[in-house]
């Protein structure tokens, strides 16, 4: 027996079923005469149906003459600039004003013949700007005549539910799977199924409205293709993504599984052919593609599950195609103002996240993407302190745990977007980073609880200027749990540390103290340069201290990510660790390479970074000679002198003239220069952590 189905589908041609519940409270305040001024909050797990449902009151909104303006928060920066400058383009899009206008003008001129919603999809993406909004923006609406609709995967953050003003104000609808009756509805929608096949894509699918949509979608395509291709799993799996795009959209998924938005130029130069209008429209057709201000984009749960069967089945075309976003992203950064830089350079750090550093005993930045990063509540101060604690009991002397928990407690209220934390499942922190962009301010209160960090990083004079001037952040610390199910300690840290390299993209840079020899040797993998501190008052019983520093303010934030897939010699060009920070294995290993390119000023290029004050190939020419020619007053020995002279300028290349130049055998010319090149080495380095002799 098959059953004749009813059609419900909304006024855009889309289907939507359920949620009656739903869009009978909004449907209250449209028909309310007083329409106060207030907000609704959309939350779920990712496939669940929350955009849809926006969408779908919005779609009510307009039918009731409202005003829908829409943001989304992936697309731009969590800052007071980019969310007005977002919502005024928003405001621009529905012709309401030209371009640069005041975008807070329709909102605060709207009232009850006048109505406005605002909808924020991806709201928890904005979590820092959460002190901005309830106390700046929200107080300038108007006491009627607005809705703001916020749609997220967490329920929102206690302040905004227990918020003296907006809390009263606030309806929470925390969507759910879809009922048995639901999910019927849905399926017939489509037209005539059998009533075995309905029964079965209700049982398969569980209720997961993204599930649901694929499961109807691939029994469809079943029906047209032929009965023996299985398409129905019991979870969303990647081969019947894949099988529901077409041969010739194939492609343009791979570019949006490595992209989290692509446009139809940029999915015409990633996939090597042109993409017509055509093609993108009916990718947008497909019930896992979403559209986003940067064009489409893969659902969460879709773009998860293709990605790992993407690097599953094929290591190399992902990572040739990730190299190729990632160039094209590289183009635009270049091109790209401030404001949209750090958006841009987080994209390309996720695309290089899996070449980042193979050592994983710290961090690990390999792991898929876990709950979005929030700023602290006052409420979870005692478990950021419980999880402090732990963190100082393998990092900090003891002495010094009661300056961190003080310094916790003052920067919580004083600068607490300095802080990101990670909930687990029960909403409780899993996750912290503390990092602090220096300037007047911060370092003043960072020279009280650390003066002698602050002293070693920075002179007075560079952390001492105005917030708008700072161009340093400070990691302070990373510290993590087990609580988050499926994730480790170190994927965590991995995923904050990530999150925050992204800030440097605007040409800022990181720079921080370690005693971790596991940190260290980890950074250092990713670019950092390293240097030794300048006094042992940073020290912890067990290890030294040293100085770590990731600088992108000479904008080659796209040159470091880029050089990921080209490997790690086309990376120390660009990060050469000075010289004198290298362990002596290193030190005799790096100068020997300099010695051989003693004679070409170009080669010497490569180096110049070991050697702070040196500018150029031909500087440190000029300056290695120095030393080779003037062993009394900075090289070494006057005998040793002789024989790198002799082997590495004189008779370069030349090895047999060398040792006669020396009167020595070739096999006891070899032997001492080994000594000579380990004692220069020494030398070198002492003379360079002293600060002498200087460059030039």
């Amino acid at each position: 027996m098959e059953r004749k189905t009813r059609q419900m589908v909304t006024d855009d041609g889309g289907r939507f079923v359920g949620r009656a519940e739903e869009l009978s409270r909004l449907s209250l305040w449209l028909q309310d005469e007083a329409a106060a001024t207030r907000m609704f909050s959309i939350t779920g797990m990712g496939g669940i149906g929350k955009s849809s449902l926006m969408s779908r009151l919005s779609g009510l909104g307009k039918d009731a003459g409202c005003t829908c303006l829409w943001l989304d928060g992936r697309s731009f920066t969590p800052t007071p600039a980019s969310f007005l400058e977002n919502l005024s383009a928003a405001v621009s899009l529905e012709q309401l004003e030209p371009a640069g206008s005041n975008p807070l003008q329709i909102l605060s001129k709207s009232g009850v013949l006048s109505r406005v919603m605002l909808f924020i999809d991806n709201f928890e993406e904005l979590s820092l700007l959460e002190g901005w909004l309830l106390e700046a923006f929200l107080p300038k609406l108007p006491s009627a005549g607005v809705a703001v609709l916020l749609a997220s995967r967490p329920r929102l953050p206690l302040s905004w539910i227990t918020h003296p003003v907006w809390g009263p104000r606030l309806t929470e609808f925390r969507l759910s799977h879809f009922t048995n009756e639901e999910m019927i509805d849905y399926i017939q929608s489509f037209g005539t199924f059998p009533d075995e096949a309905i029964g079965r894509l209700a049982r398969i699918s569980d209720g997961h409205p993204l599930a649901l949509a694929l499961s109807v979608e691939a029994a469809i395509k079943d029906h047209a293709f032929g009965p023996e291709k299985q398409i129905i799993s019991q979870s969303i799996s990647a081969r019947v993504l894949r099988e529901l795009a077409s041969e010739k959209l194939q492609p343009m998924v791979d570019v949006l599984t490595v992209l989290p938005e692509a446009n139809q130029e940029m999915l015409s130069r990633l996939t090597g052919r042109e993409v017509t209008l055509q093609q993108f429209r009916e990718l947008a057709g497909l019930s896992f593609i979403r559209s986003g201000t940067g064009g489409l984009g893969l659902h969460d749960v879709a773009r998860m599950h293709l990605l790992r069967d993407f690097r599953q089945r094929e290591p190399e075309r992902l990572r040739e195609l990730q190299c190729s976003a990632a160039q094209l992203l590289h183009r635009r950064l270049q091109q790209a103002d401030r404001k949209q830089r750090r958006g841009i350079a987080s994209q390309m750090l996720l695309l290089s996240k899996d070449l980042l550093s193979p050592d994983r005993g710290y961090a690990d930045f390999s792991g898929d993407s876990i709950p979005p990063l929030e700023q602290p509540a006052a409420s979870d101060l005692p478990d950021l302190h419980k999880m402090l604690e732990e963190w100082c009991a393998y990092s900090i002397d003891p002495p010094m745990h009661r300056t961190y928990h003080e310094f916790l407690d003052e920067l919580a209220v004083r600068f607490p977007e300095s802080i990101a934390i990670v909930r687990d499942d029960r909403g409780k922190p899993a996750g912290m980073f503390i990092i602090m962009l220096v300037y007047d301010e911060t370092g003043t209160l960072l020279q009280r609880y650390f003066p002698h960090e602050l002293s070693e990083c920075f002179p007075e004079e560079e952390w001492n200027c105005e917030p708008d001037k700072a161009d340093t952040y400070y990691p302070v610390l990373a510290a993590a749990t087990n609580a988050v199910p499926g994730y480790s300690r170190e994927e965590i840290i991995g995923l904050l540390m990530l999150g925050h390299l992204s800030l440097l993209g605007d040409g800022s840079r990181a720079v921080l103290i370690a005693t971790n020899d596991v940190l260290k040797q980890q950074l250092r993998g990713i670019g950092f340069r390293m240097r030794p501190t300048a006094t042992r008052n940073c020290d912890v019983s067990w290890a030294e201290a040293h100085i770590l520093e990731l600088d992108f303010r000479a904008d080659n934030f796209g040159n470091w990510v880029l050089s990921f897939f080209k490997g790690s010699a086309e990376r120390e060009p660009l990060f050469a660790e000075v010289f004198h920070a290298l362990n002596p294995e290193d030190q005799e290993r790096q100068l020997r390479k300099i010695l051989l390119s003693l004679h070409d000023p170009v080669e010497l290029e490569n180096y110049i970074g070991m050697f702070p004050g040196v500018d150029s190939g031909v500087e440190l020419q000029r300056w290695m000679l120095r030393f080779l020619k003037t062993p009394d007053e900075y090289g070494p020995t006057k005998e040793y002198v002789f024989l790198l002279y002799a082997a590495y300028w004189q008779h370069a290349g030349n090895p047999e003239a060398a040792a006669f130049e020396c009167s020595m055998s070739r096999a006891t010319f070899y032997r001492h220069l080994k000594k000579a090149v380990a004692n220069f080495a020494r030398v070198l380095a002492a003379q360079l952590r002293n600060g002498g002799p200087e460059p030039g």
